[in-house]
C-alpha cells in the first residue's frame, strides 16, 4: 500500500482520481495557443476568398455582357430578316402579277390563233377499218345549220380529231377541230349554232363552240360556280379576252380577270362566296413534288466461275480470262 501511495496517479485508468489530477500544464497551453492562425494569416485567408469571388464575378460579369451583346446582334439580325422576308414577299407578289400577265398575254395570242377555229363534238366516229372523211361531214353539217344545199362548198383550212386515241364503241367520240378560211363563214355558223336549243345530225346531238386555248377552258372551269349562280339569278354575263368574265349591272361593269377579282365579284352581285381555285398557272407547295431518287440497289457479285476440263474460257477471281488446259 505504501508503494502504491508513492506512484503519481494514473489518468487513463478507470479508477483514476478527480479531473483535477490530470490538468495540462502551462507549456502545452502555449504550444497550443501558438498553433492557432494569427489576424494576419485570417487577413490573408480572407483576401484570397475575396480575390477568388472578385475573378469568378469578373468571369460571370463577362459572360453575361456577351450573352447580352449576343442578343442584341440577334435582335438585329431578326429586323433585318423580317425586314428582307417583308422585300421577298413584295418581290414574289410583283413576280406572280408579272407572270400571270404574260400568261394572258400568252393566252390571248393562242385564242387569236385559233379565231377561225370550231371545236365540234358528238359527232360518231366511223368503225374500226373504215376510212373517215371528216371535211366532207363538216360540210353537210354547216350547209344543214345555214339551210343551204348540202353539197355547197365550204373553204376548209384544216379538219381533224382530237389528237388522243380513238374511243372505245361504249365512249363519247372524240371531238372534231377545224378551221375555216373565212372568218365571218365562222362567226354565222357559230351564231347559228347558239340560236338553236339542239342540233341534231345523223341521229346525234351535236354541240359547236368556239376553239379555246386549254388555259382558258380550265380557268372557265374553275368560274363554273359563279357563272351557274348568275344563270340562277337571270344576270347576263358575257366572256372577254385576254381572260375575263363580264357582268354589266345598273350601269357598273364587275369583272373578273384574275384570281383576286373574285371575292369582290361575288359580293358585289350577292353571288356564294365560295372559294375558286387558283388559276394563276404557279404550282402550290402541296402539289410541287421534288424528284425522288431511285433506291440504291447493291449489284450482287458475281462468282468466278469453275474451271471446267476442255479448251474453254474461265473467268478467274480477278476478272481476267484464260483458257483451260
Amino acid at each position: 500500500m505504501a508503494a502504491a501511495a508513492g506512484k503519481p496517479p494514473n489518468c487513463s485508468t478507470p479508477a483514476s482520481p478527480a479531473p483535477s489530477d490530470c490538468s495540462i500544464d502551462g507549456a502545452d497551453i502555449k504550444t497550443l495557443l501558438s498553433q492557432l492562425p494569427s489576424k494576419s494569416d485570417l487577413e490573408g485567408m480572407f483576401f484570397k476568398m475575396e480575390k477568388t469571388f472578385v475573378d469568378k464575378l469578373a468571369t460571370l460579369h463577362e459572360e453575361v455582357s456577351h450573352v447580352g451583346n449576343r442578343m442584341q446582334t440577334l435582335d438585329e439580325e431578326g429586323i433585318t430578316t423580317a425586314l428582307q422576308l417583308t422585300k421577298i414577299q413584295s418581290l414574289q407578289q410583283t413576280h406572280n402579277e408579272a407572270i400571270l400577265f404574260l400568261q394572258r398575254k400568252i393566252e390571248d395570242l393562242d385564242n387569236r390563233g385559233r379565231r377561225n377555229n370550231l371545236r365540234i363534238r358528238g359527232l360518231p366516229e366511223a368503225p374500226d377499218g373504215e376510212s373517215e372523211n371528216v371535211t366532207l361531214t363538216l360540210t353537210s353539217l354547216f350547209n344543214k345549220l345555214l339551210n343551204r344545199p348540202h353539197d355547197t362548198s365550204i373553204n376548209f383550212d384544216r379538219a381533224h380529231r382530237a389528237v388522243r386515241p380513238k374511243a372505245l364503241p361504249n365512249e363519247k367520240p372524240r371531238d372534231v377541230i377545224c378551221r375555216l378560211h373565212h372568218y365571218p363563214l365562222k362567226e354565222t355558223i357559230l351564231q347559228k349554232a347558239k340560236q338553236l336549243r339542239e342540233i341534231i345530225h345523223t341521229d346525234h346531238k351535236i354541240l359547236i363552240f368556239q376553239d379555246l386555248a386549254q388555259s382558258t377552258l380550265i380557268a372557265r372551269s374553275a368560274l363554273r360556280p359563279d357563272t351557274s349562280a348568275l344563270t340562277e339569278r337571270n344576270i347576263r354575263f358575257r366572256w372577254s379576252f385576254p381572260f375575263a368574265l363580264l357582268v354589266n349591272r345598273q350601269g357598273t361593269t364587275h369583272t373578273i380577270s384574275t384570281p383576286a377579282d373574285v371575292l369582290t365579284f361575288q359580293q358585289a352581285l350577292g353571288l356564294p362566296t365560295e372559294p375558286v381555285e387558283d388559276r394563276t398557272g404557279l404550282p402550290s407547295d402541296k402539289d410541287r413534288q421534288l424528284p425522288q431518287r431511285a433506291k440504291w440497289q447493291r449489284t450482287p457479285r458475281k462468282r468466278p466461275k469453275r474451271a471446267q476440263s476442255g479448251n474453254e474460257l474461265t473467268m478467274t477471281p480477278r476478272g481476267a480470262t484464260h483458257r483451260t488446259p
